[in-house]
């Protein structure tokens, strides 16, 4: 069962999006730097973008997932690689904290929140 974070349920925001029309900005997370760093930007300029600004035809993964197919990049998120990696070992444990709808939303807990 998934439990809304900070009143945010995914049915709701979705169903919204789709009425106007309009992509998702997360008002708990948003595209700053205050959301992927405890105190300052230590890496330079952090440039934000959707999967389909990267490529034309964005999947999360492609013929299946593996615990190998995870790394760690420069922004210290050590615990949430590992954690995907945990799960990545068998898909099935992957699809119960995926959402439905090829929306990447993954449900985790960061930090014993």
């Amino acid at each position: 069962m998934v439990v809304p974070f900070e009143g945010q349920g995914y049915s709701s925001l979705r169903k919204k999006c789709q009425q106007h029309r309009v992509l998702f900005e997360d008002s708990v997370f948003p595209a700053t730097d205050q959301s992927l760093f405890y105190k300052t930007n230590s890496i330079g300029t952090i440039t934000w973008k959707r999967p389909k600004e990267l490529c034309d035809n964005p999947k999360l993964f492609v013929d299946g997932i593996s615990a190998h197919d995870l790394l760690q990049g420069q922004l210290g998120n050590c615990w949430f690689v590992a954690a995907c990696s945990s799960l990545a070992s068998r898909e099935s444990l992957w699809q119960k904290v995926r959402l439905p709808d090829r929306l990447h939303v993954v449900c985790l807990f960061a930090l014993g929140v």
